[in-house]
Formats: structure tokens, C-alpha cells, sequence
């Protein structure tokens, strides 16, 4: 009897090994369950935009762009290869759904490289830790998604899923979002799209006038996803440290060394595209609309009035990180704008190697006097 129950018992720890092995898969992310969790934490907002608002939407921003287009060519100093992409007014699940794509793009290579890593065969302990993580992850994503599906304006899709020759990117714009944020600043609706349309312009002419910078762009996001798969060791434990608090933003201190290296430099990068921005949309802004200066304060004043939980949901996905860079980056090209010209700016879209650091974007003389020697050091060889 002991024997037979014995084998019976064995049978069944097998059968119930194989089950959970068969259940835990391979993916980190279950992305059909992150994107339920963030529709049904839309709850009324995951509502569609009817087809009529739509039409008439995409069809103001596409008369817009041909204003803006010219505008922001002159101020920047660069023409398009191709005039600006058709834009694409989507709503909030639609939204969601774009970024998703990109979202399990970018997975995909880090669920790669820990298959790769694993050493011996899988078991049990991992296949339960494979469910928990991707339990835990599921809810994680899905709330980051249905926050920022409420706040995100406009956005230029880079087209970082491209495996040759990138595609242009596209413009899309959130309009329920847009709707909602022109009501409430107490502004005219068509003012406002163009507010938000002359800014996205000018990051499609940074990526679509000097192609170079989609894909350093594009490298600098793959290596940093490659450092987060293959350097986690000690996570735990930086973890730990960075809530207890120290010198930089809290994902700066969980970060490795090499890590903190790659993300200040795409940082860097970010304040640069940012600033510059904002620079161009306040110069072509008072040309475009004539109450834009008041427009834009009120806009900041909102972004100051936001609320506790917020500003904590903000800084844990580190969305203070791109406030930060709006104003440094904005500091960094006035700053060097009032001590030489725009011909010397635009030396940062001449390739990798004259893009500033996040130490000079918070010291621009630093750039400057680099730009300076680098150019006297080549007239000294010719």
C-alpha cells in the first residue's frame, strides 16, 4: 500500500510540475492581460472618438502642419526630405495599443537574453517566480499605461520597430486628452491643437531632418534594455539604498555603473530634443498664434497645480525626469544662442560626437568651449 501510494503521489507531483511549467511560459509580460488591466482601469475613459470629430480633427491638423511646416523649417535652419507625415488623431485605447507594440518589441530582447543566460533546466522554483514576476509586471504596465493614457497630449512615434531602414515617424495626437485640457485652461480648442502640433512638429523636423539621430537614438534605447537584462544582480539591494535616499533620481541609484552611464546620456539627449523644442515653438509660436505667450504661461501653471498623488505617480515612472528636461534642456540652447549664433547650435545635429553631455547641458559653456577647441584642432591639421 505504501509503495502504491507512493507512485500515485509521485504521479501527481509530476503531472502538477508539468502543469506549471506549461502555465509559466517564457514571456515576462502577459500583454493581452496588461492591455485588459488598462482599458478596464479606463473604465468611461476608454470610450472611442466617433468618426465625425475624428475627420474633422485630423483635418485641422493636417492644415496646420502645412503652416507650421515652413515656419519651423526657417527657424531651425534645416529643410524636410518629405513634407511632415499624414497625422493620426487616435484616443486613449488606441493610444495604449501603439505603445503596447512597442512595449513588447523591446521585451522581446530582454525575454532573449535571460533565455540565453538560463543555465540547466527549468524547474519548478523558476516557473513560479516566471508567474508571480509577470503577475506583478501585468499590473504594473497596465497602470503606467492608463495614467499616462489620460495625461500624453501629442507624440512623435519614432519608429523604433524598424529592423532596416526606418520609416518616418508618425504624428499621433490623444484629441479626448487635448479636448479635455483646452476646457480646462479655458482656451479655444483650435488654439490649443496648434500649441501642442507646433511642438510635436519640431521633434519630427529633429528626427526627420537629420536621419543619424533615429538611430543613435533607437542604439542608445537597445542598450540600455541589453544592460537591464544582463546586469540585475544586486538589484535588491540597490533598491533598497535608492529608497533610502542619496544623490540623484531614485532609477539613478538602482542603476549599475554602465547603466547610470547609457541613461545619462540618452538623457542628455532627451533635454537636448526637448529644449530645443520649445525653443523653436516659443519663436514660431508668436508668429503662428497671437495670444501664445499667454497660452503657454497658463499651460505651466497647470503642470504646477498638480496634485500630491500625482506628482508621486509621476516621479515613480519618472515622468519629473521629463519636466527636467523641458527646462534644462530650454537653458542649454538659450544659453548658447546668447553667446555665439544659431549656425554654432546647430553644430549638435552635425552627429553623435558634438551632441552635449548632461554635464553641459547644465554647464553650456563646457559645450561651447569643447565645440571651439574641436574646431581649432581641425583647422591646426589642415
Amino acid at each position: 500500500m505504501g509503495i502504491v501510494v507512493g507512485g500515485l503521489l509521485a504521479v501527481g507531483a509530476t503531472v502538477a510540475q508539468r502543469e506549471l511549467l506549461r502555465r509559466a511560459g517564457t514571456q515576462l509580460i502577459d500583454w493581452h492581460a496588461v492591455r485588459d488591466i488598462a482599458r478596464r482601469r479606463l473604465g468611461a475613459h476608454a470610450a472611442p472618438i466617433d468618426q465625425v470629430r475624428r475627420t474633422r480633427a485630423e483635418a485641422f491638423y493636417r492644415e496646420t502642419l502645412l503652416r507650421i511646416e515652413p515656419l519651423v523649417a526657417e527657424e531651425i535652419g534645416a529643410q524636410l526630405p518629405h513634407a511632415l507625415e499624414v497625422p493620426a488623431v487616435v484616443d486613449r485605447v488606441e493610444w495604449i495599443d501603439l505603445n503596447l507594440a512597442t512595449f513588447r518589441h523591446l521585451f522581446g530582447r530582454v525575454e532573449q537574453i535571460i533565455a540565453d543566460s538560463q543555465r540547466g533546466e527549468d524547474t519548478a522554483g523558476r516557473a513560479l517566480a516566471r508567474i508571480v514576476n509577470r503577475s506583478v509586471g501585468n499590473q504594473q504596465l497596465g497602470l503606467m499605461l492608463t495614467f499616462l493614457a489620460r495625461k500624453v497630449l501629442g507624440q512623435y512615434d519614432v519608429s523604433l520597430l524598424a529592423a532596416g531602414p526606418a520609416p518616418r515617424g508618425r504624428l499621433n495626437f490623444v484629441e479626448q486628452n487635448i479636448e479635455a485640457t483646452a476646457a480646462s485652461l479655458g482656451v479655444p480648442l483650435d488654439e490649443f491643437r496648434s500649441f501642442i502640433a507646433m511642438h510635436e512638429a519640431t521633434h519630427a523636423f529633429e528626427f526627420e531632418a537629420y536621419p543619424w539621430l533615429r538611430d543613435y537614438f533607437a542604439a542608445n534605447v537597445a542598450e540600455a534594455i541589453e544592460q537591464l537584462a544582463t546586469q540585475s544582480d544586486g538589484l535588491a539591494g540597490r533598491l533598497r539604498a535608492a529608497l533610502g535616499g542619496g544623490k540623484g533620481h531614485w532609477l539613478e541609484r538602482i542603476m549599475t555603473p554602465e547603466q547610470r552611464v547609457t541613461f545619462q546620456r540618452t538623457q542628455a539627449l532627451m533635454s537636448l530634443l526637448e529644449g530645443y523644442s520649445n525653443h523653436v515653438m516659443h519663436a514660431v509660436g508668436e508668429r503662428l498664434l497671437p495670444g501664445f505667450q499667454a497660452l503657454h504661461e497658463r499651460f505651466e501653471r497647470r503642470n504646477e497645480r498638480r496634485g500630491g498623488i500625482e506628482r508621486m505617480i509621476g516621479r515613480l515612472i519618472g515622468l519629473d525626469l521629463k519636466m527636467e528636461q523641458y527646462a534644462a534642456g530650454e537653458r542649454f540652447v538659450d544659453a548658447v544662442l546668447a553667446a555665439r549664433d544659431r549656425g554654432f547650435l546647430n553644430r549638435v545635429w552635425t552627429g553623435p560626437a558634438q551632441l552635449p553631455s548632461l554635464d553641459e547641458i547644465a554647464a553650456p559653456e563646457r559645450w561651447i568651449e569643447r565645440m571651439e577647441a574641436a574646431e581649432e584642432s581641425s583647422e591646426v591639421i589642415r
